[in-house]
């Protein structure tokens, strides 16, 4: 994580804990993953937000790493229409699924399982009791 904008302004360790928020992280496992204690990554994170004055919140601070970085402009007003298009995209996709015939099959073959004893063979040999499923 060397050469970016960010590293103007907060610590490289500060700048592993943005990027973990960046990556989706939660602060937990940014501490986990980075070695340190939760308590270093809310630290952290608190000098995150005095130190370049965002407001309090994880998007805010993704959104001001992105931009300052890489130029990606994530004001507002263009987070809240992306996530418009994005819940189109998505409704669209989940209207032209047809989840009816998965469902079927996946009943069906547990009702077949269960009138044959109750149990399936798994690949390794070991047979599994379905019935408590």
């Amino acid at each position: 994580m060397t050469g970016l904008e960010t590293d103007k302004v907060i610590t490289p360790a500060e700048t592993r804990v943005a990027s973990g928020y960046v990556a989706g992280m939660t602060g937990k496992e940014i501490a986990s993953a980075a070695g340190i204690s939760h308590n270093t990554v809310v630290r952290q994170t608190q000098s995150i937000y005095d130190k370049t004055g965002i407001p309090r919140s994880t998007n805010a601070l993704v959104a001001w790493f992105l931009s300052t970085n890489y130029g990606i402009d994530l004001s507002e007003f263009r987070r809240r229409v992306g996530a418009a298009l994005l819940l189109v995209i998505i409704a669209v996709q989940l209207v032209e699924t047809d989840f009816s015939s998965d469902f079927v099959r996946s009943a069906r073959v547990r009702r077949v399982e269960v009138r044959k004893g109750g149990r399936r063979r798994r690949d390794d040999g070991e047979e599994k009791d379905i019935t408590t499923i």
